[in-house]
């Protein structure tokens, strides 16, 4: 079993965080040079917006597979390549002669990208101390909710200036620089399956579940995210100013979100993610008060941001704890998987819901569809509860089923300590 250190690993956590920054700035940068990509590659927008979408359908496809076939691959070689394809995909895009070799540059980008979140916070996991695994997954999102703040910013500008090109190519020498440091690290390889391998995983289902709710929650976030424009100026009746403050409202909250969520999920391990879902309900709900006055309107979006910053890592990191041992990047894909889905979902869903009623209705949608995945966490947690509970009265009888998931009974029904979950 890969023994863990008793002090935070801060070299290493911020290198992947610097990473992951590098890898969502890729992500997110085409949908701000959208019509700058079209012109130059004499598509529509609609076939340049084409680069967006096939981002998050290739990651869905292929998150789950790519990452159980590479899982005899040593980390320490395994994320660095991972880092460098991305890179060298990310170039193709930027030297593209037509629209065809952009999408193929963009598709293998993606490949790559949802193969190496499937890997980042079950690496993050093997690096940190026990009891602070959800401040280190913390640490190392950071980076993302600093991409879009920070890095999509930048990369436009430069793009506006410069060319689309010159940013994609500025984001393929940053990528390749991250796999140049990250191979500097001694990525330790997770632990082997306690299950057999020819079974079925004990905690399958509980994955499953835990990762549709997850779904459902960025599902009604993007339904109101993807369509934030008219929410702002045709609901709430702000001008492009005041809309831009209101985003950077957004934008900060959730880098503070981000930056509390690891000692929320430490402290209460089995509640964090219900709680969080339960709240998002609630704020989507808010966003009703968007048209009252626009401080009622900074207080509302920044509780949006600050619980669109908390949900990635606390649905990460309860993931990783409700996975079997050595099967944690398989749950990581999954999850990945179901958030991709849920992406798209939200932005279609929203489409349908702007065609057929006004703005205001996207937040009554949005607070429904999180209220079910509310609901499904509780309903799951309370099976989990009784399922860890069978389980430690069949051990203590002499039965087997207590050692089929000991890891999982031990997480789901401990009550919350300050020194944080065991794993």
């Amino acid at each position: 079993m890969t023994t863990q250190p008793a002090r935070m690993p801060w070299r290493a956590l911020l290198l992947l965080a610097g990473a992951a920054f590098a890898t969502v700035t890729t992500e997110l940068l085409p949908a701000s040079l959208l019509l700058r990509l079209g012109d130059d590659l004499d598509v529509t927008p609609a076939a340049a917006g084409t680069l967006v979408g096939a981002w998050a359908l290739t990651i869905a496809v292929v998150a789950v597979p790519l990452t159980r076939l590479t899982g005899r691959v040593p980390r320490r070689r395994l994320v660095p390549a991972i880092l460098l394809l991305l890179a060298v995909a990310t170039a193709g895009t930027a030297f593209a002669p037509s629209y065809g070799w952009a999408l193929t540059g963009r598709i293998v980008a993606a490949a790559a990208h949802g193969l190496f979140w499937s890997l980042l916070v079950p690496t993050v996991a093997t690096l940190a101390p026990p009891a602070r695994i959800g401040r280190a997954v913390s640490v190392v999102l950071a980076g993302p909710a600093l991409a879009g703040i920070v890095g999509v910013p930048l990369g436009a500008t430069a793009g506006a200036a410069l060319g689309w090109r010159v940013s994609f190519a500025a984001l393929a020498a940053l990528l390749a620089l991250a796999a140049l440091v990250i191979r500097t690290l001694p990525l330790p390889d997770p632990p082997a399956p306690a299950a057999s391998r020819e079974g079925t995983d004990p905690a399958l289902w509980g994955v499953l579940g835990v990762a549709l709710a997850g779904g459902l929650v960025l599902t009604g976030h993007f339904l109101l995210y993807t369509y934030v424009a008219p929410l702002f100026h045709q609901f709430g009746g702000y001008d492009d100013t005041t809309a831009g403050l209101l985003l950077f409202v957004f934008g900060g909250a959730g880098v503070a979100g981000t930056a509390g969520a690891g000692a929320l999920f430490d402290r209460f391990p089995r509640q964090a993610l219900g709680w969080v879902s339960a709240a998002f309900a609630g704020s989507a709900a808010s966003l009703l008060l968007l048209d009252r006055h626009l401080a009622v309107a900074v207080v509302v979006v920044a509780g949006w941001g600050l619980l669109i910053g908390l949900l990635p890592p606390v649905f990460q990191t309860h993931l990783l704890r409700i996975a079997s041992p050595g099967r944690e990047a398989t749950a990581g894909a999954i999850g990945i998987t179901v958030l991709n889905l849920g992406i798209a979902a939200g932005a279609t869903l929203g489409g349908a819901v702007l065609d057929h009623r006004q703005a205001g209705a996207l937040p009554v949608v949005a607070a429904v569809v999180i209220a079910v995945a509310t609901i499904g966490l509780a309903a799951g947690g309370a099976r989990g509860r009784r399922a860890a509970r069978s389980e430690r009265v069949a051990a203590r009888e002499g039965g087997t089923a207590g050692q089929v998931s000991g890891r999982l009974v031990a997480t789901i029904d401990d009550e919350p300590v300050a020194g944080g979950p065991t794993r």
